[in-house]
């Protein structure tokens, strides 16, 4: 019996155990590409049976010889086969149970999770990123995260960020949590905590993003510090004059109502009267703060009027389309649509009126009515300790 070439014997073991050496190894390799080296080995190894059984064909190689390399090798390509099987399996095992780890605690995350691949699309989204975006996750998966919840102002900044952290994983927003706007389904603008991380899977940058929604609390500090910027109008004003022109500024400018007026109660007259305004440099804003100009409320007549009897604020997100408008002011070639008016109060009496108009449709902010409550009786009381000694100026 011819026994096999050493040669021939050590190199089938040989490249058996690397297959086999790479399967069990820790050389950081993908998984995949270890499960197509044992492939491909497996592939030689029947190359060489094609090889050997074309030899015995033709007569140049011993029988006896053959059927010994030939189980030699069947047994090679078997357990290339079997590791080969086994690598992939096993690759595919650890992403399917890293994938549900990520959907079980992402599933009850109150945060948004969300996963970029890296082309920057979206291959993972959790049911919080559908409560705070809008969007379901067949809806957002597949779809570049910059087109579909960043405002377009950030988008171009945004991608120009991924295209340097693909490369490297690195950038000037990984490891950080950072303030950023974001764009819900509907349009809404909403204000979020973003923390970035990368993850590399099979040799590519991944960005893991987490989307906390602080729009409720950035609002509430925003009517905090208006609250405390309107006392200190109030603490260094000399007269009554100054601190209304700065009041009526402070809220325009923080809060992006283009005009404010203040509306006196003339108890004598019955009516409210304009004592005071500040609106942005705009044409047609002024040009409605000149209509307004001379205009008298009864009271329930108008808005202004309806604030003063009732003593509520009132908002009305388009007074092209809210009857309780209806003023000669308001016209539609006044360009005026958001406007909201709330009552300056001492003692619980109203004492006169704010009135703030947009250009913009202004839907209700719920923040904002609760905290006028407190500017209200803030301005209401400084008006009254003034009233004594210093008369209003009317707005002629």
């Amino acid at each position: 019996m011819m026994e096999m070439p050493a040669s021939l014997e050590l190199a089938s073991l040989f490249l058996l155990l690397i297959g086999i050496g790479l399967a069990f190894s820790d050389i950081r390799l993908s998984g995949w590409v270890v499960g197509w080296i044992l492939l491909s080995g497996a592939l030689l190894v029947q190359w060489f049976r094609s090889v050997l059984s074309y030899s015995i064909e033709r007569g140049s190689a011993d029988a006896e010889f053959y059927q010994i390399a030939d189980d030699w090798m069947g047994l090679g390509f078997a357990l290339l086969i079997v590791a080969s099987m086994y690598m992939m399996r096993e690759v595919l095992a650890r992403h399917s149970l890293a994938e549900e780890r990520v959907r079980v605690v992402s599933a009850v995350a109150q945060d948004a999770v969300v996963m970029m691949d890296h082309q920057g699309k979206i291959a993972f989204w959790n049911k919080a990123g559908q409560r705070i975006f809008g969007y379901k996750e067949e809806e957002a998966r597949g779809r570049k995260l910059h087109e579909l919840i960043i405002p377009e102002r950030n988008r171009a900044e945004f991608e120009r960020s991924f295209i340097g952290f693909r490369r490297t994983g690195e950038g000037p927003a990984i490891g950080k949590t950072l303030e950023l706007a974001g764009l819900r389904k509907d349009g809404t603008e909403i204000v979020t905590e973003v923390s970035f991380s990368g993850v590399n899977l099979d040799s590519k940058w991944h960005a893991v993003c987490i989307f906390r929604d602080v729009t409720e609390r950035k609002r509430a500090e925003q009517m905090i510090a208006l609250e405390y910027a309107v006392a200190r109008c109030l603490d260094v004003a000399d007269s009554s004059t100054e601190a209304l022109r700065a009041v009526l500024r402070a809220i325009c400018q923080t809060l992006n109502w283009d005009c404010g007026r203040f509306l006196r109660v003339d108890e004598a007259a019955g009516v409210l009267r304009l004592v005071e305004y500040w609106s942005v440099p705009d044409a047609t804003i002024q040009g409605f703060l000149s209509a307004a100009q001379g205009f008298t409320y009864g009271a329930g007549v108008g808005m202004s009027g309806k604030v003063w009897q009732s003593g509520q604020p009132l908002w009305i997100a388009d007074i092209t389309k809210d009857a309780r408008a209806l003023t000669a002011i308001f016209k539609a070639e006044s360009g005026v649509r958001g406007a909201f008016v709330f009552p300056a109060k001492a003692q619980g009496k109203t004492i006169g009126v704010f009135a703030f108009n947009s250009r913009e449709i202004r839907e209700p902010d719920p923040q904002l009515l609760s905290a006028v409550r407190v500017i209200g009786s803030q301005v209401g009381g400084f008006l009254q300790r003034q009233r004594g000694d210093e008369a209003y100026t009317v707005v002629q």
